[in-house]
């Protein structure tokens, strides 16, 4: 009996530090983290929410529209007006952007000298609904938040994102942090 409360009494303070260890919080915690981050970064921009799409689809350079999803999009080139068709457009990204973190990391497929900008081959090739996860560097970058803006916008499209982690890549969701998209552009291939 006695040694079953010794270790019953180690698991209990085994269990007592890791609920203490910062890498190990709850998803609340998480999320509340979040929020302060997009809040700072929203005010450190000038960045102006909206709390509709604009009737007229024009967007001023700091306007975004949070969307249900918690996504915050801005438009900046709408495209040509093709618009992709789920499970059969073939799409070619290109973003630039920061990881939202107490240090922020950057990162940039514009950079026609860096065709592998952060070990990432650029563009990232995807076809519109039906992704599933994507290994190496893209698992960082690539999620359903990255191609949100395509149910507003068509091909040779250019919007800029606000993306929480919970609509994030699985490296985001684990982590916790957000990504700020300063550019994205959908191509459609041919």
């Amino acid at each position: 009996m006695k040694k079953g409360f010794n270790i019953l009494m180690i698991l209990c303070a085994v269990l007592l530090i890791l609920s203490c260890n910062n890498k190990n919080k709850s998803y609340t915690a998480m999320l509340k983290d979040e929020r302060k981050v997009i809040e700072r970064f929203i005010d450190a921009e000038g960045i102006d929410v909206l709390k509709n799409y604009p009737a007229d689809g024009v967007f001023k350079e700091n306007q975004f529209v949070k969307l249900s999803s918690g996504v915050y999009l801005n438009v900046i080139d709408s495209g040509n007006g093709r618009r992709a068709t789920v499970g059969s457009t073939k799409i070619l990204l290109r973003a630039s952007g920061k990881m939202l973190l107490n240090d922020p990391i950057e990162f940039n497929g514009f950079d026609p000298l860096d065709g592998s900008a952060n070990n990432v081959s650029w563009p990232i090739g995807i076809q519109y609904g039906g992704y599933t996860s994507i290994d190496d560097y893209y698992g960082y970058l690539f999620s359903t938040g990255l191609v949100s803006g395509l149910d507003y916008v068509g091909d040779s499209s250019v919007v800029k994102l606000i993306v929480p982690f919970r609509n994030g890549s699985t490296s985001q969701q684990k982590d916790g942090y957000p990504i700020y998209f300063d550019k994205v552009r959908y191509l459609f291939e041919k």
